[in-house]
């Protein structure tokens, strides 16, 4: 039973995954009008929700101090991202995350309610985006991508716009009996903190009383609108699993103007968990006259075959497969989350091992948990006086040696 509710990742390398379409964010720092950027923005916070769809298996808890570091730089990816389990009562993560010419910080902080057959899957926190303005841009998006401490530190002056936002609940249904499939259900209110332009995305909720034609067609719908104030700018609508799509003229989206198209985007790879087995579909989402797509998944078309050996592999995307890659060794502290061992036994097919390792590693937390839980004090980031924790910049110092050996024997 242990390999069926666990998937061989951290709870802070899942947080990672936010990035798999993080040009969203670049083209978004690089957008001239501020409605095109709330597009850009609000397709990147829809894509986050994506990877969650076939995920029925619970990521491995961070320790008390456990980090993880990612760092990509090719063409589709330019981020420098980095966390650390800053407390454990309750749990909270922290991030930050460094790209071109935007960075993006978090606390994390998850909660789980259930609710008869449900769980009401809760990640409070609020998730702040800062885009330095275009004039303050003084080096190429490549070089700014990897800046130095010293270089946060220089500029921590220029001016930035900055964008806010929460995660929605996410809901698992069947716990006790039938197939597990989960939504995400709510709004998510995207917020410029420097205007009054937002964005409001609101997600279409399953329901018991509905025909199942009305339920298979709502399936991870969602639309909204861009406003200034209370005036609607723009509207968008999509697949939450699947794609985003900007509605160019606003009339389209208030008189529900609508064609007979349905979404083509990525070879109608729109894959979810339906009633008795994984489903490959084409999206039906009906498009308007105006749609434009601005963000799809990128899943490879795949065969029956191909589809079905998914939960063998966790149903990772490509981009998911590379999280325990053992980048960069030599430069990781011991607290990197792929220096666990469960993980690693997990990934390799171990299971028996992965959890005689888990419990190893969870009682030998409690044991030192009263001696370093009352002192503790996180080592990248520091609590504010609102509370938060915000990055110190001493991570890319590399000074590792003051590290815990976290996975260590004894």
């Amino acid at each position: 039973m242990f390999s069926l509710f666990k998937e061989p990742l951290s709870f802070l390398q899942r947080l990672a995954e936010c990035l798999e379409y993080s040009n969203l964010l670049d083209q978004a720092a690089l957008a001239d009008s501020p409605v095109e950027r709330f597009h850009y923005l609000t397709a990147f916070v829809v894509s986050t929700l994506s990877s969650h769809i076939e995920r029925m298996s619970k990521p491995f808890n961070p320790l008390l101090g456990e980090t993880y570091e990612l760092q990509m730089n090719d063409d589709q990816h330019s981020f420098h991202f980095i966390s650390e389990q800053v407390s454990h009562h309750p749990p909270v993560s922290a991030l930050f995350i460094r790209g071109s010419s935007w960075t993006l910080s978090a606390n994390v902080e998850p909660k789980v309610k259930f609710h008869g057959a449900n769980v009401n899957a809760i990640a409070e926190g609020r998730w702040i985006l800062r885009i330095k303005k275009k004039g303050n841009r003084s080096r190429s998006e490549s070089q700014s991508s990897f800046q130095s401490c010293e270089d946060d530190e220089t500029n921590s002056n220029e001016i930035e716009d900055e964008y806010t936002w929460t995660t929605p609940n996410i809901v698992v249904h069947n716990i006790i009996f039938g197939r597990l499939w989960c939504e995400f259900q709510g709004q998510i209110n995207i917020e410029h903190l420097q205007s009054d332009y937002r964005s409001i995305v609101t997600i279409k909720s399953h329901s018991w009383f509905a025909s199942q034609a009305t339920k298979t067609a709502d399936l991870m719908k969602f639309s909204g609108f861009i406003y200034n104030h209370r005036e609607k700018l723009s509207a968008f609508h999509g697949n939450y699993g699947h794609c985003y799509y900007a509605i160019d003229n606003l009339d389209d989206a208030q008189t529900k103007t609508t064609t007979t198209t349905k979404c083509s985007a990525s070879g109608h790879n729109c894959i979810y968990l339906g009633s008795n087995s994984l489903i490959s579909t084409a999206c039906d989402l009906i498009l308007t006259p105006s749609s434009r797509c601005i963000w799809s998944r990128t899943l490879s078309p795949m065969t029956d075959e191909e589809i079905s050996s998914r939960a063998q592999y966790y149903f990772f995307t490509l981009f998911a497969f590379c999280l325990n890659e053992q980048i960069s060794v030599e430069n990781l502290p011991p607290t990197d989350s792929r220096y666990r061992a469960d993980i690693k036994y997990l990934e390799q097919g171990d299971t028996q091992a992965a959890s005689a390792e888990k419990h190893r590693l969870e009682e030998q937390q409690r044991a030192e948990a009263k001696k370093r839980e009352r002192n503790h004090e996180p080592l990248w980031f520091r609590k504010n006086s609102d509370g938060e924790y915000i990055y110190t910049h001493e991570y890319e110092q590399r000074n590792f040696q003051i590290c815990p050996k976290l996975f260590s024997q004894g």
